[in-house]
């Protein structure tokens, strides 16, 4: 998709999901999604195709807003960041009615807590995945889509990237893989200077720890291989051996050569877990 029609499809309210805050005289007020911003001071043009900090005076179209997010000045990055992040807030209609800060018919509920549904601990161990472990990276999310919520939801693992937004999970067919905007990298550094190990989903992640029997490593999760931009600033900046761990596919190989173009001393571990596509599948395998 060239980005003309990037422009015309997304809009800066799609990507901003439930940051923006509510309708203002002269468009839209939202949270900036790059910084804490208690105080809302991001503006959205009336039509969504165009943003305003107040704080800094910066601006834009959508594609600078994810450039800015991602921390890239990479406009191809931007694009695919966008095309992959499915997001789930529609610009809404004069008059339309608002719900929970999303659009009626799209999200009208959605809250975050802590791991607790049996089918999901039921899931988890589908998966292979050492419940304790995921305890500390996973939470659940409740949402809906009725239209008004009706009490009812929908629950699925949340888990959260260093943007705000989530990577939803609960097995089911009907939901393969979701997110709630903005998409994002995930970072956990906890282990001082251990080793950092990359990988393209939290389940790999967590199939990784798993495998390890605790938590000794640091982690990266990209959420999405088009993340490859925003994990490489984050990974010039750690003194500690980095370990790449992304998927046995097209995508995973491409991915892991780019970051090794740039990481010179980066190792790739994709071998041990081969011939399956993931860590997740050598898991369960096992």
């Amino acid at each position: 998709m060239n980005i003309k029609k990037i422009k015309e499809t997304y809009t800066c309210l799609d990507y901003l999901g439930d940051k923006v805050v509510k309708k203002v005289a002269n468009g839209w007020l939202a949270r900036t999604p790059w910084r804490t911003d208690n105080h809302p001071s991001l503006t959205i043009t009336p039509n969504g195709r165009g943003w305003h900090d107040l704080a800094t005076g910066e601006h834009g179209s959508v594609i600078d807003m994810v450039m800015r997010c991602l921390n890239t000045r990479d406009v191809r990055v931007a694009c695919e960041h966008l095309e992959c992040a499915n997001p789930h807030f529609s610009l809404p209609q004069p008059n339309s009615e608002y719900y929970g800060g999303k659009e009626k018919g799209v999200f009208t509920r959605f809250d975050v807590m802590p791991l607790q549904s049996r089918g999901l601990f039921a899931y988890l161990h589908s998966r292979c995945i050492n419940i304790e472990i995921a305890k500390q990276f996973l939470q659940e999310a409740h949402y809906s889509t009725k239209e008004p919520d009706d009490g009812s939801y929908l629950y699925a693992l949340a888990y959260g990237n260093d943007l705000g937004g989530y990577e939803l999970r609960n097995g089911l067919k009907s939901l393969p893989k979701l997110a709630k905007a903005p998409k994002g990298i995930t970072t956990h550094f906890s282990n001082g200077f251990a080793r950092t190990v990359v990988f393209e989903g939290f389940m790999d992640m967590l199939s990784f720890a798993t495998l390890c029997g605790e938590v000794k490593h640091n982690y990266i999760v990209l959420n999405s291989i088009v993340n490859k931009e925003a994990a490489l600033e984050v990974l010039k900046s750690t003194r500690n051996q980095v370990y790449l761990c992304l998927d046995n596919d097209k995508g995973g190989e491409d991915t892991t050569i780019w970051l090794m173009d740039q990481l010179p001393s980066a190792i790739d571990i994709r071998r041990r877990f081969a011939p399956y596509k993931d860590v997740n599948e050598y898991l369960i395998s096992r």
